[in-house]
């Protein structure tokens, strides 16, 4: 197609897309009948001219027409979302596949849509799996699940067919070190659009675009966070909330007012802690540290950090009034068990 390849031209002249031109670019992003060598040249130029938000909510628009619908629209409009880009290369713990088994647990419905790892030593699909609940399940069981347990999960490859002839694109980009609009795309296009969202990104820079993006997406509510981390030589930020530094925060929809602005540790009435107290591992490791989170065990930078991102959820989806009584809520949930039992009752009911 000589479509592509006047849209790289223009990309390299550095001329941002039109909406009609962003649809043509995915219709041959996601054809079997494209070179891939044409479609890498123009994820390129697009990458080194830069996304702009009016491109990135085209991407989100169009992909969300090419996915599957996973027919949770009775509840998604009460439901949140809770997910990381990934690539921060940090190896922390699975926090936000964590943090969605608190808000479940407290009655609030999670639509989570993710993959197995990619840029990790276990995704949340692993974890998931590890706990009883199917990466894919029937429609039916997908519906009674969201209803009995709050809880539903959605596996990206299974509702985005169109994203099979872009796979081996971005594995060549991804061995190039070069990062393009997929490596933020996928949390944006969660197939059942919950109208809630936390959003983790890799990069303090992309929290504002990510943010407004979403905001034109038509989200009703949430924030998109970056964890700044002090002292460390080669991890300098998480797609998380953390207790390791600074928190980058932004609200988008409703949360609007929240304008770009750095939070520190101690506005969550916690202490700055070590980026080792968030490590994880793979998935044996972040079992056994599941199981200590749960004991209430495990180190106090990641506990910390756990309650941190869900008093930021709680406060999203309108549950608390402030991080305070987010915190409180997190930290009861934990140690009184709820969130335990709610984990058997999983067990049980996908058996």
């Amino acid at each position: 197609m000589n479509d592509i390849k006047k849209l790289t031209d223009s990309l390299n002249r550095k001329e941002n897309l039109t909406k009609e031109e962003i649809k043509t670019s995915i219709d041959i992003l996601v054809s079997d009948q494209v070179a891939c060598s044409d479609k890498e040249n123009f994820l390129t130029a697009f990458a080194h001219k830069g996304e702009t938000v009016s491109e990135i909510s085209s991407f989100i628009y169009y992909f969300l027409k090419l996915s599957k619908d996973p027919e949770l629209s009775d509840i998604s409009k009460r439901a949140i979302d809770l997910c990381g880009t990934g690539g921060d290369k940090a190896g922390s713990f699975n926090i936000s596949t964590f943090v969605s088994f608190i808000l479940a647990a407290a009655g609030i419905p999670v639509i989570k849509h993710g993959n197995r790892s990619i840029s990790s030593k276990c995704g949340s699909a692993d974890l998931l799996e590890s706990i009883g609940i199917p990466i894919e399940v029937e429609k039916i069981k997908r519906q009674e699940g969201l209803k009995v347990l709050n809880y539903a999960f959605l596996f990206a490859p299974a509702f985005h067919p169109s994203f099979k002839n872009i796979a081996p694109v971005r594995k060549k980009l991804a061995q190039k070190g070069i990062i393009s609009i997929f490596n933020i795309l996928g949390p944006m296009i969660n197939p059942a659009r919950p109208s809630y969202q936390l959003l983790g990104v890799y990069s303090d820079n992309l929290v504002s675009n990510v943010s407004e993006s979403l905001n034109e997406s038509g989200k009703k509510g949430g924030f998109v966070i970056h964890g700044r981390i002090d002292g460390h030589p080669s991890i300098k930020g998480i797609d998380e909330l953390s207790s390791c530094g600074e928190n980058i925060v932004q609200g988008f929809g409703q949360n609007s007012s929240t304008k770009k602005a750095s939070w520190t540790v101690e506005k969550f009435g916690c202490k700055p802690s070590p980026i080792k107290d968030i490590e994880g591992g793979d998935l044996s490791r972040n079992i056994q540290i599941m199981k200590l989170l749960l004991n209430g065990s495990a180190p106090t930078g990641l506990t910390d950090s756990i309650q941190m991102n869900a008093s930021l959820a709680f406060l999203t989806v309108g549950r608390t009034k402030n991080l305070e009584e987010g915190m409180e809520l997190a930290k009861k949930l934990l140690s009184d068990g709820t969130v335990k039992a709610w984990l058997n009752k999983v067990t049980t009911f996908f058996k």
